[in-house]
């Protein structure tokens, strides 16, 4: 078997990927149109995106409510320590220090969770959601004969006349009501 050195390997793949790309509009174009939907906008948008992102909104609020207490009780430790460490013993200030910085711990510990606490939630609530959107859009596919339907993002031109976000918000809606 013939050894094939790094710049061959590169070149090859180069060449696959040269092919791909002036196939892929010949493609586009002999089967069906191509179209590009903003999946992001599509499952904030749809009815149940809407409620999700409520949901979303009441649970981050509660988190705020909750970090903004641990919050002014440390604002309230530390000006307590500084007004009253001149009167401490010690062995007195020794200890407030080490309840602060307890506080301080837990209040950094606390943010991270709820950052974490938000993304999971935020994951579990929305991912089935975009899932049934995407069945969705590959269902208008077949249905209009797309060739290709990309995300919005990924296409570095399109007119406004091939983005169908608010068709697949629409028939996701009526499939999902």
């Amino acid at each position: 078997m013939r050894k094939v050195s790094k710049r061959q390997f590169f070149c090859g793949v180069l060449t696959l990927f040269i092919m791909a790309a002036w196939a892929l509009p010949s493609l586009a174009l002999a089967e069906g149109g191509v179209a590009v939907v903003n999946l992001k906008r599509a499952v904030l948008e749809c009815a149940a995106g809407k409620k999700a992102q409520a949901e979303l909104n009441r649970k981050a609020d509660r988190l705020k409510a909750e970090l903004k207490k641990l919050n002014d009780e440390v604002q309230n430790m530390r000006k307590d320590l500084e007004n009253t460490a001149a009167l401490l013993k010690p062995e007195a200030k020794l200890a407030k220090e080490r309840d602060f910085e307890r506080k301080v711990r837990l209040l950094n510990d606390r943010n991270r969770d709820a950052e974490q606490e938000m993304g999971e939630a935020q994951r579990d609530i929305l991912l089935p959601i975009q899932r049934q959107m995407l069945k969705v859009i590959e269902d208008m596919g077949i249905k209009n004969n797309y060739s290709v339907i990309l995300e919005a993002s990924m296409a570095l031109y399109a007119p406004k006349s091939a983005d169908i976000t608010n068709q697949a918000i629409a028939a996701y809606d009526k499939a999902h009501p």
